[in-house]
């Protein structure tokens, strides 16, 4: 990235925390490019809806439904201007609708359908949960979500292989409780099939990943299997599209992986 603009947006932001001038107005005056990579912190600390924004091209002049970095109450996401092949990038988007027509289930019905669906399995669009636990998982599980962590994986895969077809497999347990109490925890597991093609310093990757979701609905009350109960499956499935351009050198990339799924 040039340290020029990178400098240029840091003044802004130091301008706006001690004037309140606009970030936007100031890095117009500062002649800097009119895009920007939304940055997080990657933390908990961080809004779900500036999650949803990490990684993604914005223009000043068209800022988001959250505004642009800085300007949200103590917020702390970066805006870094966008170099088109310097500067890295990396999003995912949902690809499957996420809508139901169906009622939402509560935990009511979870119990009622243990005792009287003698163990048909559900699907997390028919219970309304789909969207619900989409999003979790995409944005808020482990602090950070899932799509950002991807990001990173899909990333380091691209560097180790090179140019061409790219297939990743990914899975992991996580607490989906905050979206229904009777999910508590749940697998997502799931393949990204893409291409990646190569751009001086910089990788181009593109593809998409299909998830898939499992769990076991059993011992409502934490009892033991009780008399006239049966557990039943919950699952779900969704797809998403990926698009990112980063560095080779790992170095000097924002996108490497370091922990666990």
């Amino acid at each position: 990235m040039n340290l020029i603009h990178t400098d240029a947006y840091r003044s802004a932001f130091v301008e706006y925390l001690r004037k309140g001038m606009p970030i936007r107005l100031r890095l117009k005056q500062a002649e800097v490019t009119d895009q920007y990579v939304w940055r997080t912190r990657r933390d908990e600390r961080v809004r779900p809806s500036h999650r949803r924004n990490d990684g993604r091209i914005f223009s000043w002049a068209s800022p988001p439904d959250t505004g642009h970095p800085g300007e949200d109450y103590n917020c702390r996401c970066e805006a870094i201007p966008y170099v088109e092949g310097q500067t890295e990038f990396a999003f995912h988007d949902f690809s499957t609708s996420l809508a139901s027509s169906h009622d939402r289930w509560t935990n009511a019905d979870f119990v009622r359908h243990y005792y009287v669906g003698a163990g048909r399995s559900v699907s997390l669009l028919e219970i309304g949960h789909l969207r619900g636990i989409a999003a979790r998982y995409a944005h808020n599980t482990l602090g950070d979500g899932a799509f950002r962590r991807l990001s990173d994986q899909i990333a380091d895969v691209a560097r180790k292989n090179g140019p061409g077809g790219l297939t990743y497999s990914f899975r992991g347990a996580y607490d989906f409780g905050d979206v229904q109490f009777s999910h508590g925890g749940g697998k997502v597991e799931g393949t990204f099939s893409g291409t990646v093609e190569d751009r001086g310093a910089m990788l181009a990757i593109a593809g998409g990943s299909l998830f898939k979701f499992s769990d076991v609905f059993a011992d409502p009350l934490g009892l033991g299997i009780e008399p006239g109960g049966m557990p039943y499956e919950i699952t779900g499935e969704w797809t998403a599209v990926f698009s990112a351009v980063v560095a080779k050198d790992r170095a000097r990339s924002v996108y490497f992986w370091q922990g666990q799924q």
